[in-house]
């Protein structure tokens, strides 16, 4: 690869590629993408189960990963996700993985190829903080969606308003978020 496109690369972020065989369930990987996964970047080129992948996605994304991920292979198009990793020495990577599921003759996917950028350096120094506001700010949300129709019941008008204006608030804050620090979560 020449020099230039290397450096291009590098400074995007990117960080590796990912082929699946969807029915056998494996994932092969090139670049960095092993070592922040945790896994043998010798074995990973070759070909590892999809198992092992999900083993390197942090835990408590792990589940919602596997989930994206079983959709994703179900049937054909665009796949994105967001997750953290965990590699060997423990630190946390924030990856984005962009890639494409081709359908196999049955019309279900066969195979997923795509490519993982690292956004660690572009998220806040704190991510579990921004990750606990979002919570926070979904907590409040769902709340005050479960009490608005109670208000209603009590005829006041004051309280409906004050109810709206805090949701509407809530939805500004989530936004601006957005657009400050990206999407808290990408499907």
């Amino acid at each position: 690869m020449p020099l230039p496109l290397q450096s291009a690369l590098a400074a995007s972020g990117y960080v590796g590629t990912w082929e699946t065989d969807i029915d056998a369930q494996t994932v092969e990987f090139t670049g960095a993408l092993p070592r922040l996964l945790a896994l043998d970047e010798d074995h990973a080129a070759t070909r590892v189960p999809l198992s092992a992948f999900l083993e390197g996605v942090h835990p408590e994304d792990r589940e919602h990963v596997g989930h994206l991920v079983h959709e994703a292979h179900s049937t054909e198009g665009r796949f994105e996700a967001e997750f953290r990793t965990l590699d060997k020495a423990g630190a946390v990577h924030w990856i984005v993985a962009r890639g494409r599921v081709e359908a196999g003759r049955d019309g279900h996917g066969a195979r997923c190829i795509g490519l993982a950028t690292d956004l660690t350096d572009s998220r806040q120094a704190d991510p579990t903080s921004a990750d606990q506001t979002v919570q926070a700010i979904e907590r409040i949300a769902d709340a005050l969606i479960a009490v608005r129709p109670l208000a209603e019941g009590l005829d006041s008008p004051t309280l409906k308003t004050l109810i709206d204006a805090t949701l509407f608030e809530l939805g500004r804050l989530l936004a601006e978020r957005e657009v400050r620090h990206g999407p808290a979560e990408m499907h």
